[in-house]
Order: C-alpha cells, then sequence, then structure tokens
C-alpha cells in the first residue's frame, strides 16, 4: 500500500474531530471554521479525513513523536543534557523531591481516541465500501488499544505492582472513552477505570483489530497491519505480566511481520535512514515538504533534539558503558557531536555528559529539514519481549534463543544459561540489551517501572525510587478541575 503522506493535515485540522483533552469540551460545538463530526462521517470524503486525521494526530503531538521517544531515555538515565542545553532539562535533573517532572502522554492520546473512536462508533453503513469500512475500523481498534496503553503505563501501576506506592493496592488506571463525542452531552466526565479494566479493554481492541485486519494492510509497515497488532498485543501483555503468553505472541508477530533483522555493520548503521526502516513493524511516514512533527522540526523534532540543531540530549557514561566494542551499534547509531552539527558551537558540551563526547544518530533529519520517519515498533523489541518473557515462564534457558538472534544480528558473541546465576541476572542482562537497541525509542523508564526497579541517574544515584508517588504522572489540577470525579495520583496536589 502507498505510503500515506498527509499532505491533507491542514484540511483535517479544520474538521471538529479534535479532542483537546478527555474531559475538555468546546464552548461551540460546531465552530464557524469548521464542519461536524457527523457531517465528515456523511461523505466517503470526510471518512477519509476522518481517518488521516488519526494518523495526523500522531504526527502532530509532542506527547505521540518526540517526548514518547526520548522522554523515557533522559527521565531514566539514558541520556542528559549537555550545559547550555535546557530541552528535557527537568526530565533529566528531576532528583530526588524537588522536581515533580514526568511524561504525560494526556491530551495527545485522548485526541487520537477521539478520532478512533468516530471511526468505530459513528461510522455508518453504506458511506464507504464495506472493505474500506473494515480497514479503516481495524486500524482504529489498533491505534486506540496503542493511545490507551500509552496512557495506562503513565498514570497507573502495571497489573501486580499496585502497592508499589505511597498508598496500598492503589490499583486506578486511566478514563476510558469508548463512545465518540459527538454532542455536550457525550463529553461528560468519566472516573478512571481500573489498571485491569483498561488492560481488559485494550486487549478486546487488539482482538477487533486482528479480526477486521486479517485480509487488511499484510505487509504495509504505514498503517497498522496483524504484524502490529500482535506485536503491541506481546507488549500489553509482557506489562500485564502474562508471561507465556506474551512470548507466544511475541513469536507469532515475528513470523507474520516476515521481517529480518539488520546483521551487518552497515545495515545496523543504515536502518534508520532507510525509506522505510528495515526492522518496521509501524512505521508513522513524515513529508519533509509539507509537514512538522509535533508542529516544528526545528524546535521539536527528534534530530533537534538528539543529532543536529539543539543538540539538547546527548547519550550518557551509564549507557555508553553498557556497549561492547564490537557492537554494530556502537558505531552506527553515535557518532561525535562536532561532526553532527551544522554549527559547531552547538555541540559544546557533550564531553561532558560522556566521555566519548557523542550525539545519537538515530534521529538525524534522514528525510530533510531535520524530519525522520519515526518507526513505532520495530523487530528488534519483539525478540526482547520473547526472551525475557519465555524466561519468565519457565526458565532461564528458554530465553536464550531469542536473545542471542539479537545479539548476533548485532554483532555481539552468543551467552548461555550458564552464565546467568538466576532469572534476577538473567533480568538484569535484558534491560542493558533494552538500553542498548531501544535508546530513544521510548522504553526505558517504562521497563524500570514496570520491573519496580529505582530509577537511576546519569551517574548512578537514585534519581527516584521505584516506591515513589512520582513513578506515576500526576494529572494535574487542570484536569481535575474540567473533571470533579478525576482522581488525582497519590501525593499530587488536588484541585480546591
Amino acid at each position: 500500500m502507498k505510503k500515506m503522506k498527509f499532505l491533507n493535515i491542514a484540511v483535517m485540522l479544520a474538521l471538529f474531530v479534535g479532542f483537546a483533552s478527555c474531559d475538555s469540551i468546546f464552548d461551540d460545538v460546531s465552530p464557524s471554521t469548521s464542519i461536524s463530526a457527523d457531517q465528515a462521517l456523511g461523505s466517503e470524503e470526510g471518512v477519509d479525513g476522518i481517518r488521516t486525521s488519526m494518523y495526523a494526530k500522531i504526527l502532530g503531538s509532542f506527547d505521540l513523536t518526540t517526548e514518547y521517544m526520548i522522554g523515557p531515555s533522559v527521565l531514566a538515565d539514558e541520556t542528559c543534557n549537555r550545559p547550555g542545553a535546557t530541552r528535557f532539562q527537568a526530565l533529566c535533573v528531576a532528583e530526588g523531591l524537588t522536581g515533580t517532572a514526568h511524561i504525560s502522554p494526556y491530551g495527545g492520546a485522548y485526541e487520537l481516541i477521539q478520532d478512533a473512536n468516530l471511526l468505530i462508533g459513528a461510522l455508518g453503513d453504506g458511506v464507504v465500501s464495506d472493505a474500506k469500512k473494515t480497514q479503516y475500523q481495524g486500524e482504529a481498534y489498533a491505534l486506540r488499544a496503542f493511545a490507551y496503553h500509552t496512557l495506562v503505563r503513565a498514570f497507573g501501576y502495571e497489573p501486580g505492582n499496585f502497592s508499589n506506592g505511597p498508598q496500598a493496592n492503589f490499583n486506578l488506571g486511566v478514563m476510558l472513552r469508548t463512545v465518540p463525542t459527538l454532542t455536550l452531552e457525550d463529553a461528560q466526565p468519566v472516573a478512571r477505570a481500573t489498571v485491569n479494566e483498561v488492560y481488559t479493554q485494550i486487549l478486546a481492541d487488539l482482538d477487533m483489530a486482528q479480526t477486521l485486519l486479517t485480509t487488511e494492510n499484510a505487509g504495509s509497515v504505514y498503517y497498522p497491519s496483524v504484524a502490529f497488532v500482535r506485536a503491541l498485543r506481546a507488549r500489553v501483555l509482557l506489562y500485564q505480566g502474562s508471561y507465556a503468553d506474551a512470548a507466544t505472541e511475541a513469536a507469532a508477530a515475528i513470523t507474520a511481520s516476515g521481517l529480518t533483522l539488520a546483521n551487518t555493520a552497515e545495515a545496523v548503521d543504515a536502518m534508520f535512514q532507510a525509506d522505510p526502516n528495515p526492522e518496521s513493524i509501524f512505521e508513522i511516514v513524515v513529508n519533509a515538504n509539507t509537514e512538522a512533527i509535533a508542529g516544528g522540526n526545528t524546535n521539536s523534532g527528534l534530530a533537534a533534539y538528539t543529532s543536529d540543531q539543539w543538540v539538547a540530549q546527548v547519550p550518557t557514561n551509564a549507557l555508553m558503558d553498557r556497549y561492547d566494542a564490537a557492537d554494530y551499534r556502537l558505531a552506527g547509531w553515535f557518532n561525535d557531536c562536532l561532526a553532527q552539527q551544522t554549527t559547531g558551537a552547538a555541540a559544546n558540551g557533550c564531553a561532558d555528559v560522556n566521555d566519548e563526547g557523542f550525539s545519537i544518530t538515530k534521529w538525524s533529519g534522514s528525510e530533510g529539514n531535520l524530519v525522520d520517519d519515526i518507526p513505532m515498533f520495530r523487530l528488534s523489541e519483539l525478540y526482547l519481549i520473547q526472551a525475557e518473557a519465555a524466561a519468565k515462564a519457565g526458565t532461564v534457558a528458554d530465553g536464550i534463543a531469542p536473545l542471542n538472534t539479537l545479539r548476533t544480528a548485532r554483532g555481539l558473541t552468543t551467552v548461555a544459561a550458564g552464565d546467568f546465576a538466576n532469572i534476577a541476572a538473567f533480568e538484569d542482562e535484558i534491560l542493558d540489551e533494552r538500553s542498548r537497541e531501544l535508546v530513544v525509542e521510548g522504553h526505558r523508564f517504562w521497563d524500570l517501572k514496570r520491573l519496580g526497579r529505582d530509577v537511576p541517574d546519569l551517574n548512578g544515584a537514585i534519581k527516584m525510587r521505584s516506591n515513589s508517588f512520582r513513578i506515576l504522572a500526576p494529572f494535574g489540577t487542570a484536569n481535575q478541575n474540567v473533571n470533579p470525579l478525576l482522581v488525582e495520583n497519590p501525593s499530587y496536589p488536588t484541585a480546591e
């Protein structure tokens, strides 16, 4: 299927399909500069527009692009600000009880959910062909599941971890909205569902998506496919602690993808500049000539934060020390800061964060104008899910093969079950491998959180203890004021 380049984003943003936050409502349901969702759903062009808007909500959201990818590395120990740079500084230096900076996907995720809900719950028969309706609704279910998992991992504890924080058995997740907001009455306040209820909804959405996409989008990485649905299900099951099912689903997703890992130094070096990334299972495409990531590439794009323009976030020694000298990724995804800059002055201070003076070049503006296409899920993550989940469902020996598949593809020697004293030691290795492989792809903080680990800072000290209230993101008093049913996470300020 041809790539979606989102050429009509400006038109789509004029539609009343936006959703500023879960419980926000507009003073005028049908502004003079827009058409209503009912009108948009009444024509094939309007339905196509809502579908386009659903993808544009990802591309246009800082929550779901640059912060989604880079934020978890900064909030943990993989990257930090070079001296003089301030972007994401609050996430890097939020230590002890002096800072409450966090990653909050609230607005972006709920806007995506609103578009998905329109296609799922308000698209009647006969407006588009049955095949198109099946395809669009399958995509909507998949992306709604993605949005809800993004939300619940930020605002709630994972199943089994409900007593990790200051309040025992705190099991609240996020607000579930599965009905499209078409009128003021549809936008009534909603209380938080439990984490288990949210996971039940996510898995139900993925089941529906897989059924609807059985023959749709096969082989495409630019729209959700069965391979992406199964990959996302494997991730969700891992977070849920359903390890045997996660391992099985990861293996099935690998098969469904039809992909193989890049396995030479040259291939690893080039993968993030390839179109598409050869390991992408689902990828957001950006047209460098007409679009901007989160509204502005030079200010908000991934490359601007890591390898060009501002280079605010550079790798820490804690990250660099995890790589073996023979690792293809070390040479492929890192480079001298000065060599990456359009102006050398921007690179000053990189060596103050890591001894090599490196920046991370995964996001390097390969599409031009500081634009990168954004792989939202890559094949390598599935091997890591399979390795961790299989070991935890059985023995360390069960996780060795998928781990070694990734290691050999990245130029490393194999490991054996006997190299690990117990499952805890194997989990340590998986965490290190996930850090080496998935840096600035949206994982490190969430990995530490779901495993009940303390979060270290760049120097190895504790930035955030596993039982700190700050492990969960706050909703904030503004959202509480809009939604009187919204219960804030423990120890954060509550609305008067």
